[in-house]
């Protein structure tokens, strides 16, 4: 299911302008830079072996933080993973969504 969902955001960042391309890039060599990590997201280690609850509370941090290019940065990823996640006409059925109508598919 990771995989799956890492691949649909990697698809959805692919069909961005470029500029969108070039920020979400940098948001994520961002955090995965160990010191930057620790700092912004409060994960000492690697993602691979970070506790779900960190992750949790860093995306729950980021959400309600006073600095808005936090608030900005973590709106961008829950906007991908969701949008990418409903583009995904595999998802379509679980939500009852039976797909795009046909004169607008066209």
């Amino acid at each position: 299911a990771l995989a799956a969902a890492r691949d649909r955001v990697r698809a959805t960042i692919q069909r961005l302008p470029l500029a969108l391309q070039k920020e979400v890039q940098d948001l994520f060599g961002l955090l995965a830079l160990g010191p930057a990590r620790r700092l912004l997201a409060g994960v000492a280690g690697s993602w691979e072996h970070a506790d779900p609850q960190q992750v949790a509370a860093f995306l729950q941090n980021w959400r309600t933080h006073s600095l808005q290019t936090l608030q900005v940065a973590y709106h961008a990823l829950h906007d991908l993973i969701i949008g990418a996640w409903y583009a995904d006409p595999s998802a379509w059925a679980a939500i009852g969504y039976p797909g795009p109508l046909p004169e607008l598919a066209a």
